[in-house]
């Protein structure tokens, strides 16, 4: 675990309108442990990347593994010297995270005042659809470069916007590989219930799912919006029981999930495959559900089992060891994504000849390169597109990537046991 003392991101989320910086700097990071100075290591200026985060609020539990694995990255980065930049001049990052609160207005303010009073050129994207459009509306009126890990919404790129980029696939595309997983089990599902939330990622997402479930020949037997500040499902849950639908296709945030686990055990209602858009894939989804959170399937852009070269980290499996090691938990798709944020922007820094948000953008433009989050390359509308793999928490051995087969750590649970089976 992160020791006490120098910069801290848990530290920032009581810090509400001030300049709440994370800083790893380089000079420190070149000081032996007796305080000798290595010497021309040292970086002569500062690069400073800012962005709000969900540090507090309902999406804090996914809005932290962003904000650590920013940390963890820039931390990599400056104690190896630094960013040498292609105009000639190696630089320190510095990290400015502002608490959103989980607020798409506070977070569209911070970022105007990143511009307009902070003089931060370049911007990393907070967490969710819903937070990430209007800061994405900033970022362009202001001609800043802003490369997102947590926004994934088909609407954040549909306004020929050409200062955002995201690290994720676009929503509609979530659910695809996960249903095709159900269709080709022993006794695939004929009838399947979603419920979705009203922002715009998750009706995204059950645009997709819509569309996979149709190709399919899947009966959709409910279909219902969730008011956002909804926090009791067990009427949407009757519902499902009601048309006995073989599959729940919960598209929502990991408070949702988890309420929906909890539920659907209070309940008891049985359903052969129970699904969220990979809220639910983290630890503290598992801690908060118990044996409830078992069999729940998610899927991620993102396969730990790959173990894909970084020039930050050297590889996937050390990027999750220090993610371990540092904070204690294992991290998920979210954390990967994050650091593949910070790497886009230190290699774009390193392409240009002059440091300016313009030659920064189109840098990212054409950026390819392969990282532990796997290839990063830009599609014309700045995503990633990309197949995603699946994720099922089983009993015993915890979170199992069950698909495709191909790198599969454990065959699909399906249909999931009934309560009284478990």
């Amino acid at each position: 675990m992160r020791a006490a003392g120098g910069a801290s991101v848990v530290g920032l989320a009581g810090c509400l309108g001030g300049e709440s910086t994370v800083t790893a700097t380089a000079s420190e990071a070149n000081n032996d442990t007796d305080g000798h100075d290595k010497g021309d290591e040292t970086p002569t200026d500062t690069i400073t990347l800012g962005g709000s985060m969900s540090l507090s609020g309902d999406l804090s539990d996914l809005g932290r593994l962003y904000a650590e694995a920013y940390e963890l990255t820039v931390d990599r980065i400056n104690d190896a010297g630094g960013v040498e930049a292609g105009d000639g001049t190696t630089y320190e990052l510095e990290l400015v995270l502002r608490d959103d609160e989980s607020d798409p207005s506070r977070s569209e303010a911070i970022y105007q005042d990143f511009v307009d009073q902070a003089g931060i050129d370049y911007l990393m994207g907070p967490y969710s659809s819903g937070i990430t459009l209007p800061a994405s509306d900033v970022a362009a009126s202001a001609e800043r470069p802003m490369v997102a890990g947590g926004g994934a919404s088909s609407q954040i790129f549909e306004r020929d916007n050409e200062w955002i980029f995201s690290l994720l696939p676009t929503a509609d595309t979530y659910a695809t590989t996960s249903i095709e997983m159900a269709m080709a089990q022993p006794d695939p599902p004929s009838s399947a219930a979603i419920l979705a939330k009203a922002d715009p990622f998750n009706q995204d997402v059950v645009e997709g799912v819509r569309r996979t479930l149709g190709s399919a020949g899947v009966d959709v037997v409910v279909d219902e919006t969730i008011p956002d500040e909804t926090t009791d499902l067990s009427t949407y849950l009757a519902l499902v029981e009601d048309a006995n639908a073989d599959v729940l296709l919960l598209s929502g945030y990991q408070d949702d999930a988890v309420i929906a686990a909890e539920q659907l055990a209070s309940e008891n209602v049985d359903v052969d495959m129970a699904w969220a858009p990979g809220g639910n894939l983290t630890d503290s989804f598992r801690e908060q559900t118990g044996e409830n959170g078992d069999y729940w399937y998610g899927p991620s852009p993102w396969a730990t089992t790959v173990d894909s070269t970084d020039d930050v980290f050297e590889s996937t499996s050390e990027f999750i060891s220090a993610i371990e090691s540092e904070y204690g938990y294992e991290p998920t798709y979210h954390s990967a994504a994050a650091s593949a944020v910070i790497q886009t922007l230190q290699r774009s820094f390193m392409a240009v000849d002059e440091v300016t948000p313009e030659t920064v953008r189109d840098a990212i433009r054409e950026t390819q390169f392969e990282s532990l989050y796997g290839p990063v390359q830009f599609d014309e509308d700045g995503t990633i597109p990309r197949e995603m793999v699946v994720y099922q928490w089983q009993p015993d051995t915890g979170r199992q990537l069950v698909w495709p087969e191909e790198i599969s750590e454990a065959d699909p649970i399906y249909p999931s046991p009934t309560w009284d089976e478990r």
